[in-house]
């Protein structure tokens, strides 16, 4: 691990004004967001020096913000071949945001990266790039989703833009936690050598003091992309995930069942009442039927259109820190089929609707197990969800998405009861 070096920056990254000169209203900067500074702070941590202003051994970043304006990429402005490169490190999933990452690779190969107008210097990216010993000399950075879990990812490259490595980095104990399961379940797959996907290796995984890494290898090129639908080649993984994990990892409906309400028990009065009606709710619709929710091995527990891409006709799968044994049949399935379907915008009872009609026309379940199933996928999401909040004392849980997922969740309850 690297030393940390604080910045001795009074002001590490500007904080600009949130008026207009006319005196309205705006949107406050990069410089003024807690995400973006708290990833700072991370990025200092492993020996980075993040500034306003160029200082000794700095080069120019670009900074982008995401879609939402919740989350910050730090891109190299030079040289050119890694400042294309680094646009790998964005992978929307719509069209808009996709045609204008092309343009954006476009601009970095024709070297018109630096007229980007939002900018810091960083230092010491060298020497956290050869950390991992994977032949990189350059980064580029995100910032990471605000939320509890938030952390900071690192895109490692040569001097020709290619990807190298991955690192997350992180200063929160429980992020931590998850950053060492991550690699305790790459090893373990590892061993396994699973013949559908491509999976990273650990490179690095250590906590010294306050401050964990995880550095993983890589291969994707700046021109991988996405699969923004179900393809053959996540039902492949899929299945071969489950048979080589059934003997060690599959689960029961009833003991599933035993460890939700265990977890939902253990929530306490933090949980708002109308969350534990339907909580309670969902668990009783389930036990009615366990077996229509019993696991067949090991799930990813956060399979999304981000967390996988193709390369070379192949799958390849990472983030892996959510992966475990506490999640029904087609956990993973239904967790891509749901961020598919929220492209499109519905509201939650339409796209419940439609994930249903997926699972039984298209991919052979009985309507009762795409109900079941889909009631147990969003009540694991709920507890995920309420679970990650710092407990504040007479003071209800809230997560982002609540509402939405207690008006699908409410919808496929009264599914569930009408079939």
């Amino acid at each position: 691990m690297i030393r940390a070096e604080t910045s001795d920056l009074a002001e590490p990254v500007p904080r600009p004004s949130n008026r207009h000169a006319s005196g309205s209203r705006r949107r406050p900067g990069f410089g003024a967001d807690t995400s973006f500074r708290a990833a700072v702070r991370e990025m200092e941590a492993v020996g980075l020096r993040v500034g306003a202003q160029p200082h000794a051994g700095s080069a120019p970043y670009g900074v982008l913000s995401g879609r939402t304006g919740s989350r910050f990429f730090l891109l190299p402005l030079r040289p050119r071949a890694v400042s294309a490169g680094a646009l790998a490190l964005v992978q929307p999933v719509r069209w808009m945001p996709r045609a204008i990452k092309d343009v954006a690779s476009v601009g970095a190969r024709l070297g018109l990266a630096p007229l980007l107008p939002h900018k810091v210097h960083v230092s010491g990216v060298g020497d956290l790039a050869r950390m991992a010993d994977a032949g990189a000399r350059h980064g580029a950075f995100l910032t990471g989703t605000p939320g509890p879990h938030r952390k900071l990812s690192v895109q490692l490259m040569d001097d020709a833009g290619h990807i190298r490595a991955y690192a997350k980095v992180s200063l929160v104990p429980a992020v931590q936690v998850l950053l060492q399961r991550e690699a305790q379940m790459l090893r373990l797959l590892a061993a396994m050598d699973l013949r559908s996907a491509w999976l990273p290796c650990v490179l690095r995984s250590e906590v010294r003091g306050d401050t964990a890494i995880l550095a993983t290898d890589a291969v994707r090129t700046p021109a991988a992309r996405c699969l923004i639908d179900l393809d053959a080649l996540h039902l492949d993984f899929l299945q071969e995930l489950a048979a080589r994990t059934a003997s060690s990892w599959a689960r029961s409906g009833a003991s599933l069942l035993d460890e939700w309400n265990a977890r939902l028990a253990q929530l306490g009065d933090a949980l708002a009442p109308p969350w534990r009606q339907r909580l309670d709710r969902a668990m009783a619709v389930l036990a009615a039927e366990p077996p229509l929710i019993a696991s067949r091995g090991l799930a990813h527990g956060d399979f999304t259109p981000v967390n996988c891409f193709r390369q070379d006709s192949r799958l390849c799968v990472f983030d892996w820190e959510y992966a475990g044994a506490a999640y029904p049949a087609d956990h993973d399935l239904i967790c891509l089929l749901d961020a598919v379907a929220r492209l499109g915008g519905d509201a939650p009872a339409a796209r419940a609707q439609a994930l249903e009609q997926r699972l039984t026309g298209e991919l052979g379940r009985s309507r009762n197990e795409a109900n079941r199933r889909l009631i147990a996928f969003h009540c694991v999401q709920a507890l995920r969800g309420a679970e990650r909040q710092p407990s504040q004392a007479d003071a209800e849980l809230n997560w982002s998405g609540a509402d939405e997922a207690a008006r699908t969740l409410d919808a496929l309850l009264a599914r569930a009861s009408a079939s």
